[in-house]
């Protein structure tokens, strides 16, 4: 926070730091960079700013690995203006040895009598709270796959809509291979989210090359009955 990253950068730190000590551990695993598009950034950014985390000596990674570099002193990016030092270890002394007045001395007396009235004449329903481990798997449970950058949103779950119309409601994984398989048509050089509207249009459960292009060829053959890992895919 006493640093001048980047919008972008401080989102990249802050998954680390979610993943890493917000888990317990000392490190994040993050499988795949595309990974870091959850928190808001283009793919084709992702590997740039991690490069350049990793050159300044702010992160270190080691394959799918990632932590932060605690010799802070070693870090290769400038400081915010004003940087006071002082401040802030001022404030580091008033949250850490008690010397800060409690919360009920800094409220004037007519509030305190007001709050005091308000709970004692209102009747509030207390909710029952899930144990932590339920509240876990509820999360665990929600469909969290994260759809990338370049595929319209509102395309994919039309897609996924019209799967569930067939009865092919997809499991995470065949999601994933979905989007992998859409990513080598895109690098063929086919629009992702014209390959999904076809699909939508076609009926198919799978994806394939957009029929037909300027020149009026076709790329590819998707009338036939699909066959391989998308043909029954669910």
């Amino acid at each position: 926070m006493l640093r001048d990253f980047t919008k972008r950068q401080r989102k990249i730190l802050d998954l680390i730091l979610r993943l890493s000590w917000g888990c317990g551990q000392k490190d994040a695993y993050i499988p795949h960079q595309n990974d870091f598009c959850i928190v808001g950034i283009y793919e084709s950014d992702v590997k740039a700013e991690l490069t350049w985390l990793e050159q300044s000596k702010i992160i270190v990674r080691q394959d799918m690995y990632y932590w932060f570099n605690k010799d802070f002193d070693q870090w290769q990016i400038s400081r915010v203006k004003p940087y006071q030092p002082e401040k802030l270890s001022e404030l580091l002394s008033l949250n850490l040895n008690g010397n800060r007045p409690k919360l009920s001395e800094t409220l004037s007396t007519d509030l305190v009598k007001h709050e005091v009235y308000t709970s004692q004449n209102t009747k509030f329903v207390t909710p029952k709270l899930a144990s932590p481990k339920e509240r876990l798997n509820k999360v665990l449970k929600k469909d969290i796959y994260i759809v990338p950058s370049w595929i319209d949103k509102d395309t994919w779950e039309a897609f996924l809509e019209m799967r569930k119309k067939k009865r092919a409601v997809p499991t995470e994984l065949a999601k994933e291979l979905i989007i992998k398989e859409l990513e080598k048509l895109k690098r063929e050089g086919n629009d992702p989210n014209e390959v999904l509207n076809q699909s939508i249009m076609r009926n198919y459960t799978g994806v394939f090359p957009v029929k037909g292009d300027a020149s009026g060829t076709s790329k590819g053959n998707p009338s036939q009955k699909p066959s391989g890992a998308f043909a029954d895919l669910k």
